[in-house]
């Protein structure tokens, strides 16, 4: 399956990427691995001629250079889905966006760069009702696309919660989740322009 842009998440980030940039004219698949399809905007995806492929999951995908190419999920088996760019939506820890171990935190599909404390010691803090540092890890970006091993992925663009700083379990970060997601969608929408 070829398309303009994949976007993976189907959080308030990824449906509003989506919505953003199938508006824009661009032929968008939108993958959700859970039910989440945010309310409205779910539906104008939708209805602008969005495709969703709901409940699979995205499980890693291949790189040439400093692209990423295609991406294949648990479902699709053999049939990979290549698009032009890509929008890594994921969220953090809940929804397996970033996950911790003993020792790191690491984003599980492609193995990006992620910003985190190396002291485990300093990821939280011990009262409950403070502020905790955990929740601002995530993955790294630089110009808006983010990085593997040091080196940006061109075509990938992280939104929402899966980006290091940006947390909704501390507060309403809604408007900002949007905003990284229409942040993410102009960077393609005028990469496509030039």
């Amino acid at each position: 399956m070829k398309f303009d842009v994949a976007i993976i998440g189907g959080g308030l980030a990824g449906v509003s990427a989506a919505t953003t940039l199938q508006q824009a004219g661009l032929r968008c698949i939108l993958i959700a691995e859970g039910l989440a399809l945010d309310g409205t905007s779910g539906r104008d995806f939708r209805r602008c001629g969005g495709t969703v492929l709901q409940g699979d999951r995205v499980t890693g995908g291949s790189f040439s250079g400093n692209r990423l190419e295609y991406i294949f999920t648990e479902k699709l088996g053999d049939e990979f889905i290549y698009a032009d760019s890509f929008v890594l939506a994921t969220g953090k820890y809940f929804s397996r966006g970033i996950v911790a171990d003993m020792e790191k935190v690491y984003e599980p599909i492609f193995g990006l760069d992620v910003e985190y404390d190396r002291d485990r010691a300093n990821w939280f803090n011990p009262s409950f009702a403070s502020r905790q540092k955990f929740l601002d890890f995530g993955v790294f970006t630089r110009s808006g696309c983010a990085t593997k091993n040091g080196e940006p992925v061109v075509n990938l663009y992280p939104a929402g919660e899966v980006l290091a700083g940006l947390s909704g379990a501390q507060g309403d970060a809604s408007d900002l989740i949007r905003q990284s997601a229409l942040e993410a969608a102009k960077a393609i929408i005028d990469g496509r322009n030039r």
